[in-house]
């Protein structure tokens, strides 16, 4: 039995064979993994270790078994020290990774900066053609801004607060190319739709849109004129036409010729219409000046004030001076103004102010009661009248009782002054800051630094200061060292000519003579005035047109004041259109255009991408 036991027992050998067998079982495993980390390890490693990985997977297994019995393998997972020793190499390729992750970020900083400011260039420039479109581009280099609008112009267009359009009767190209003057008026209606969003402008053709010509009437529209209109809250439609022809300012010598053969412009206007009389003008010469902001200005008071004055000259009666600059100075401020003949039509009801312009033939008596129901306004009084002497008029008796009624009595002979101190260039052309306080709302400077230029003035005498309702006031005054001579001349005591001397001291050059009416229900006073210059010179042409004198915003001032005028404080002086002007071609416009929009945007593009390469290539 015990034979037979031992002979069924197993042998060392076997034994040995089977713990070899589990051995090799619970370590294939980590033989697996064993080998799959020699395969990883072959594709980095070469030489000898790479023939070492690629040894039969049995002597391997016999390695690692062989190893484990010694203790130098715990598990086939940990890493021995010697494979920590072995790893040491890799830890440059870790600092060689941050480098490259800082020079990613470094690339990606320049990439970010170059896009961000390319975008910028782009969108700068859409932006500005946006502007560009709304508001053109303009740049007035001329010495005299030939190109640009008055300040207080633009102060006034900016504080438009109704709707107005402009509509001019030609195509944009046509009506720009016609001249130096039309180009001018183009620049000016652009500045004035900057200035103010509620200005807007437009071209048309008259043979292209019949119906809107129909708007206006036919027989109102000619080629190339300008229609200004605005619709206010009533139903009645204000509107105000602008001719080529009111684009110029004609020499005054030429204008003298065509009265002196009694010729104006309106009559050349009619015979030979606004475009043959422009052209006539321009070409034979005569234009010295542009009024585009003068008249556009004029037509934008018209249609926009809330409360239009009628301004009418009076006509017929042999009138020393036409007073062209004091009509375009009224109209360039917003008056409607218009010429009547006193001898043949009665003053229009609707008229705020009266011009008489020292008629050298007196006034019958019907022209006299038409001056006397005008200011009477049927009791309501209200109305406005400027009157002016001249040295070059005879007896006007029917004039001077008139006038005689409101309490001014004018003179005989001139007043002049002694020193230089106080006359221009002749002792008849005398000066004085000598202005009362009243009606100065629309002079620029101060009261002590007007200065105001009188030709031959012939005194006034107040014949009373108050009288019922009647009330009268010297307005300007000469120095204490003024004199008045006589227009006849004498021998004096040396045997020379002279003018003889009828008074001395202080003389009166403008007074203002008023009737008023009073309600009974709360006392206010409603008056009739009429203002009384004793030169008519001080309004002509050349004395409004001095800048060194204070001529032309004192009597606006003063005439807006007594007619209750609302304040525009425009004074617009004539500019001169002379020598070269700084202008763009087409093509320059062109050339410019693309520039801005196109190549420059580009030429950054390739800037910054040849710096974004270079950058990341680094």
């Amino acid at each position: 039995m015990s034979n037979k036991k031992k002979k069924n027992s197993p042998s060392p050998a076997e034994n040995a064979a089977e713990n070899t067998e589990k051995e090799l079982t619970e370590l294939a495993p980590a033989a697996e993994e064993v080998s799959e980390t020699a395969e990883a390890a072959a594709e980095e490693v070469s030489g000898e270790a790479a023939e070492k990985v690629s040894t039969p997977i049995e002597d391997l297994l016999k390695d690692t078994i062989k190893a484990q019995k010694n203790g130098e393998i715990k598990k086939a997972e940990k890493p021995s020290e010697d494979e920590d020793d072995e790893e040491e190499p890799e830890k440059p390729r870790k600092e060689k990774k941050h480098t490259n992750v800082k020079v990613l970020k470094h690339g990606m900083m320049s990439t970010v900066l170059t896009i961000v400011f390319v975008a910028a260039v782009v969108l700068v420039n859409v932006i500005a053609t946006i502007i560009f479109e709304r508001y053109p581009l303009t740049i007035d280099l001329t010495k005299e801004k030939k190109f640009s609008i008055s300040e207080k112009s633009e102060e006034y267009i900016k504080n438009i607060d109704t709707d107005v359009l402009i509509t001019v009767f030609s195509s944009e190209d046509e009506f720009s190319n016609l001249s130096d003057y039309t180009k001018q008026a183009l620049e000016v209606i652009r500045k004035y739709k900057q200035y103010n969003d509620r200005i807007s402008y437009r071209f048309v053709e008259i043979d292209s849109n019949p119906d809107i010509v129909s708007e206006y009437g036919v027989s109102n529209i000619t080629q190339f004129c300008m229609m200004f209109e605005t619709n206010p809250t009533e139903s009645v439609k204000r509107t105000r036409k602008v001719l080529l022809t009111d684009l110029l300012k004609i020499n005054d010598e030429v204008l003298t010729e065509m009265g002196q053969q009694g010729i104006s412009m309106e009559r050349y206007v009619q015979a030979y219409g606004d475009f043959n009389t422009f052209r006539l003008f321009i070409q034979g010469g005569g234009v010295e000046a542009s009024r585009a902001d003068e008249a556009f200005m004029s037509a934008l008071m018209a249609v926009t004030d809330p409360k239009p004055t009628n301004a009418v000259f009076l006509t017929g009666r042999n009138e020393s001076d036409q007073l062209a600059y004091l009509h375009t100075l009224l109209e360039a401020n917003g008056y409607y103004v218009s010429d009547v003949d006193i001898t043949k039509a009665e003053i229009p009801a609707d008229t705020n102010l009266v011009i008489v312009p020292a008629p050298c033939t007196d006034y019958l008596p019907e022209e006299v009661d038409k001056l006397d129901k005008y200011l009477e306004n049927g009791g309501a009084l209200g109305k406005q009248m400027l009157y002016c002497a001249s040295v070059q008029q005879q007896a006007t008796p029917n004039l001077d009782e008139f006038l005689a009624e409101y309490g001014i009595k004018i003179g005989d002979g001139f007043v002049c002054e002694d020193s230089n101190t106080y006359y221009y260039t002749q002792p008849y052309e005398t000066l004085t800051n000598y202005v009362t306080e009243d009606f100065l709302q629309d002079v620029s400077v101060s009261k002590d630094q007007i200065v105001l230029i009188n030709d031959r003035a012939r005194p006034i005498e107040l014949l009373y200061e108050t009288r019922g309702f009647n009330a009268v006031k010297a307005y300007v005054t000469s120095t204490e060292s003024a004199s008045v001579r006589s227009r006849n001349m004498i021998v004096n005591s040396e045997g020379q000519l002279d003018l003889e001397t009828l008074s001395r001291g202080k003389q009166i050059y403008t007074a203002v003579a008023s009737k008023g009416v009073f309600s009974e229900n709360d006392a206010k006073g409603t008056y009739s005035n009429i203002v009384v210059f004793g030169s008519i010179a001080a309004l002509s042409d050349k004395n409004l047109s001095y800048s060194q004198f204070t001529n032309r915003e004192y009597i606006l001032s003063l005439l807006n004041g007594v007619t209750n005028k609302t304040r525009s404080g425009v004074v617009i002086e004539p500019k001169v259109i002379t020598g070269n002007v700084y202008d763009l071609t087409g093509r320059q416009r062109s050339v410019m255009q693309w520039t801005f929009i196109l190549i420059i945007p580009v030429v950054v593009l390739i800037i910054g991408g040849v710096i974004w390469l270079r950058r990341k290539n680094r």
